[in-house]
């Protein structure tokens, strides 16, 4: 598992004076760490360059300045660019490199972004699940708690870990074997089976029915 040093590391080395910016994000600093977790990390450049891939970072580039400006006026150089990412950034982000950002945006922003999101991408992808007889484990936990942090983040504002958020639907629908997902998310070797994808399913409906109330 690498760590933010190493990685800025490799990037000095084949970006000389070009890295003026980094800010992790994600399970790092969400306090939700598995063996396979990637470096989530937003890096900004002094200038346009095309920064070499790094196995296991997960990395948004900008350049410099453009944390500074809501989302919606940034083009990233590349990666994916948010409302929740911004967030994530301006309230418990780390930055490593650089001044902390402001990352200006709003609860509602964030709302409207996890909102569509349900139904553009979400939504979409359980289509496509309902028609299959299994899933891999891995699968499993990516379509299990992905849509909770979402339908956490819609009802308070607070973007959570997908373990935090297993843990917060398990408790509001606790007929749904999802500590289960937790667990195993966690490192537990319990066998995920056709009972914890229909929960998924489950659970995914109930997420889409609770936020459109």
């Amino acid at each position: 598992m690498i760590t933010p040093g190493e990685h800025l590391s490799f990037l000095d080395a084949r970006l000389p004076g070009l890295v003026v910016g980094a800010h992790v994000y994600g399970s790092r600093v969400l306090d939700d760490v598995v063996a396979d977790s990637d470096l989530d990390i937003v890096i900004e450049l002094s200038s346009a360059a095309e920064v070499p891939s790094f196995e296991g970072a997960d990395v948004a580039v900008v350049l410099a300045g453009s944390l500074e400006k809501p989302v919606f006026d940034v083009t990233p150089l590349a990666g994916e660019i948010t409302p929740v990412l911004w967030q994530q950034l301006r309230t418990v982000g780390q930055t490593v490199r650089g001044a902390r950002p402001t990352c200006p945006g709003t609860s509602a922003d964030v709302e409207a972004y996890c909102r569509d999101n349900l139904v553009s991408y979400w939504q979409r992808l359980f289509e496509q699940v309902r028609t299959m007889p299994e899933l891999p484990p891995e699968d499993i936990l990516w379509i299990g708690l992905g849509p909770a942090r979402l339908w956490h983040t819609i009802r308070t504002g607070e973007i959570v870990s997908k373990s935090r958020a297993g843990v917060l639907a398990a408790a509001h629908w606790p007929d749904l074997p999802l500590l289960d997902l937790v667990s195993v998310r966690r490192g537990s070797q319990l066998p995920l089976t056709d009972t914890h994808l229909k929960a998924a399913i489950e659970l995914f409906d109930r997420i889409l029915a609770d936020v459109t109330t």
